[in-house]
Order: structure tokens, then sequence, then C-alpha cells
């Protein structure tokens, strides 16, 4: 399977998907999470929201009284979000339509970098998802934090079972993958990790697309020039104390510190 091939099959069935939901996200409000977060930076930070859908998070930011930019590949989104942001007469955000795999901003543009929501897992293939993290922390300034919202494969909310299903079905896919190859054949189907589901936010939006990761995986992804800490939601709302559930909780929220430059610490 070309990986590039497989990427842009997936992009193009998440440009659908979300162009979709757009109804759905233009009227969502800002998580808990969220807020805690917005406000334990400095107000007026500049701030990149990555994957940033309808402008749910980045309008809400805006609205925080930070300055904003926020890119997605979906250009109704991004419509939809621009519209709204306009409506509410907020000149402190900006959207614009582009892959956070390649991003056109220049290095260490941005205070800190958002990508809430698991907008990581909506990209396909381990070295895309490696390269979008790369990008993030390319523009991020020196001493910046890009906070990186995913999903668990280890979450076990809905018992057991499902992970074993998981695990199973990444198994499969893995024996299907070598013996299309062993038989010189073309695999068209899900790499392991991947999986599609039926859009319960509006109905007749098409299917989405997410990869799960393990926290092993997450951990791979992160380039050597961070600090990283991972935290679970209660964490985060809670002051960052102990949660023994962390790695088994639906999300993990990864924030990532960019090292002050050499020449800068001198």
């Amino acid at each position: 399977m070309n990986g590039n091939d497989y990427y842009a099959r997936i992009k193009e069935l998440n440009i659908s998907h979300y162009a979709g939901e757009v109804s759905y996200y233009t009227q969502a409000p800002l998580r808990e999470v969220e807020k805690k977060l917005l406000a334990s930076i400095h107000k007026e930070s500049k701030i990149l929201d990555v994957g940033c859908g309808s402008g749910r998070f980045s309008i809400g930011a805006a609205q925080s009284g930070h300055i904003v930019t926020a890119i997605d590949v979906t250009p109704a989104a991004i419509t939809a979000a621009s519209e709204k942001a306009k409506n509410l007469k907020l000149d402190n955000v900006n959207f614009l339509v582009g892959d956070m795999t390649e991003m056109p901003f220049q290095n260490n543009e941005f205070d800190y970098v958002f990508c809430p929501r698991f907008s990581i897992n909506a990209v396909a293939t381990f070295h895309k998802r490696k390269k979008a993290i790369s990008e993030m922390m390319r523009v991020v300034k020196p001493g910046g934090i890009v906070y990186i919202e995913s999903f668990n494969k280890l979450y076990l909310g809905r018992g057991p079972i499902v992970s074993i299903k998981n695990i199973l079905g990444d198994l499969q896919k893995r024996i299907s993958i070598t013996l299309y190859y062993l038989m010189n054949k073309k695999y068209d189907g899900l790499l392991p990790g991947d999986i599609t589901y039926e859009s319960n936010k509006v109905d007749g939006a098409t299917k989405g697309y997410a990869h799960l990761p393990t926290i092993f995986e997450l951990k791979k992804l992160l380039p050597i020039n961070t600090t990283p800490k991972f935290y679970s939601i209660p964490q985060v709302l809670g002051g960052k104390g102990f949660d023994p559930l962390k790695y088994f909780r639906y999300s993990i929220w990864i924030f990532l510190t960019k090292l002050i430059d050499i020449d800068r610490r001198l």
C-alpha cells in the first residue's frame, strides 16, 4: 500500500465527513477542559488552532481575548467558521484552508498551538501524524507549549470487550496486509488502529475516520526537542494531581514544551 495514496484517500473522506457536520460544530461550545487551558495562559496570546473544523475552539479562544489563527482541510468548515466570526464581530481570529502536515507559517510564530478534540486522530498514517506534530513544534515559539488531545485505544470505559475487539481487529488487518503482500496484490483496507464510523452529530453526514493509538505509539510520534507531559481530563481540571486511571480514559492530553534555543540561553 502506498502511504501517500492512503493519506489522500482518508483526507477526502474527512473533508466530506466534516463538511456534513458543519451545522453541529458551529453551534458547539467550548468544553470545560478547554476553558481551563485557555484560562491558564496569558491574555492576548498568539494561538494557532490546528484542525479547527467549524471554529468551535477558535471562536471560543478569540472570545476569551486571544489572537487566533485557525487552519483546517475542510473548505466548507472554514467558510462557516469565518462567517460566524464575522457575525460575532470578532476581528482577532483568522481562518484558512490548509493541511496540518504542511502548514504555511513561519518558524516560532505562535505563543501556543492547540490541537484539541482529536484532530490529530483524523490524520492517516503514522508518518503523517508524526509530521503534523513536527509542524506544530516548528511554528510554536521556544518556551511555548503545544496542546494535543488524542483518543486512547486502551480506554476501558466501555468494558474490556471493546479493547479486545480492537486488538483482534488490528491483528486481522496485519494478517490481511501480509497475505496481500505475499500474493502481490493491492491492499485497499484500513491500516491497524484505523476505524471508520457513522456520524452521530448530524443525520446524513458521511462516515468519519479515526486512528486509535496507544500511549506507546503517541510517545513515538513526539520530536526530540520537547518536554512532553501526559494528562487526563480529570487531571487538567483538578490541577494535574495523580490519576490512577490516566492511561485508561477516553482521551489523553499531551503537553509539549518547546525547548529554548541554545542561542537564547547564552
